[in-house]
């Protein structure tokens, strides 16, 4: 079972990554499969509601902003894009 080279396989966005390095990757393909017009948008904003739900303390700085590790990973378009999908959420607070 060998598969072709030239193939490339769809793989879906990890759901839960550990560290803040991590999930700003995982932000940077979805971001990338999204504009590439390889996820639709409700698919896009899931994921990145559920990241900022459950994962909302490597995603979000103390001040409510996006963690400054993650804006300096992602790059300026996609923090804008984030922000976009991420207008009118309200943090919770654990």
């Amino acid at each position: 079972m060998v598969q072709k080279q030239t193939e490339k396989t769809k793989s879906s966005p990890l759901r839960n990554p550990t560290t803040v390095k991590l999930l700003a990757k995982e932000l940077i393909l979805a971001s990338d499969a999204y504009i590439a017009k390889q996820m639709d948008e409700i698919e896009y904003r899931e994921l990145i509601v559920y990241y900022a739900t459950y994962h909302g303390k490597k995603l979000f700085a103390p001040n409510g902003n996006l963690n400054p590790t993650v804006k300096d990973r992602i790059g300026r378009k996609r923090c804008g894009l984030v922000e976009v999908i991420l207008k009118g959420f309200q943090i919770t607070i654990t």
